[in-house]
């Protein structure tokens, strides 16, 4: 008779240590996850569904499919549109980082006004869209403006800047600029007093140039900012609108200044066609995730983070 033998018990296996702590953490992370898809995810699953009917805040949707795709890319309005942003946005970023890097080094120098240069630098960003945009409507007066008055005065003639089609989209760009730079100069200021100064003077004492430190030190150091504030500008100039709104421009003159963000406006609240304006939100959303998606590809291999 064989003699049975006691096998050995198999003890249960262990949950790797990061599964304990997701678990763990699970029920205080789920509020904020429910509200982050609360006001996210179901928004865009919306925008998504809207896209694809007639939807105009006066009867219950209908399911058309793609018709408001193909009207999209068959309007002229929106093709202009398309065109005005990408000129605004891509301006606006380049501005912003040759600018803010410019204001960065002006503002990481030691001196008895610091603090007042980095104040006054900074101060358009914490100013409210409405104020700046009443501060502008003012200098940039066709009239009594003194920007106009200042050009009189030199000989030059006057110009109607925003009611000009040839001046309104510069002029947009240059109250974009100015109410916006204030951050990239803030964010190089910070990538400046993180470089180890042990490489600046290591520098100094082979020879260097301010110049060419600068050029072969201290700007590709700085390409980890560069590249946010370039990601941070694009993103938020291809969505504007509200300087749109609040210049009362209305996208004109002859749509010159009609941003994206304001045509979308313009359809869903003014035309009330919200159908419309959700294929364009649609195309939009799609736009920057390829534009993100293709700015980290083409800066991986140049971006070097310490």
């Amino acid at each position: 008779m064989a003699i049975a033998r006691d096998r050995p018990a198999v003890a249960p296996r262990a949950r790797p240590r990061g599964v304990n702590h997701l678990v763990e953490a699970l029920p205080y992370l789920l509020p904020a996850l429910l509200v982050f898809a609360l006001f996210e995810y179901y928004p865009l699953l919306r925008v998504i569904y809207l896209s694809l009917t007639d939807a105009d805040l006066l009867k219950s949707p209908q399911w058309i499919g793609l018709a408001n795709y193909t009207r999209m890319f068959q309007d002229a309005e929106f093709l202009n549109s398309l065109a005005v942003t990408v000129i605004f946005a891509f301006a606006v970023t380049g501005l912003e980082v040759v600018l803010g890097m410019t204001l960065g080094f002006l503002m990481n120098r030691k001196g008895p006004f610091q603090n007042l240069v980095r104040g006054a630098i900074f101060a358009p960003v914490v100013v409210s869209l409405a104020a700046a945009a009443v501060i502008w409507l003012h200098l940039l007066n066709p009239t009594s403006g003194p920007v106009n008055q200042l050009l009189q005065a030199l000989g030059l003639p006057p110009s109607r800047w925003l009611q000009d089609p040839s001046t309104a989209l510069a002029s947009v760009i240059l109250i974009a600029l100015w109410k916006g730079v204030g951050l990239p100069a803030v964010l190089y200021l910070a990538g400046l007093q993180g470089i180890p100064r042990e490489l600046q003077e290591a520098a100094q004492v082979d020879g260097a140039t301010p110049y060419q430190a600068a050029r072969w030190i201290t700007i590709p150091l700085l390409a980890p900012t560069t590249l946010l504030v370039f990601f941070i500008s694009l993103v938020g100039t291809f969505q504007s609108y509200g300087l749109i709104l609040v210049l009362r421009t209305d996208g004109g003159p002859v749509g010159s200044t009609m941003l994206l963000g304001y045509y979308i406006y313009q359809n869903a609240f003014q035309y009330f066609q919200m159908a419309y304006a959700s294929a364009v939100s649609v195309f939009l959303f799609l736009l920057l995730v390829f534009l993100g998606w293709l700015q980290f590809k083409v800066s991986e291999r140049r971006v070097h983070y310490r």
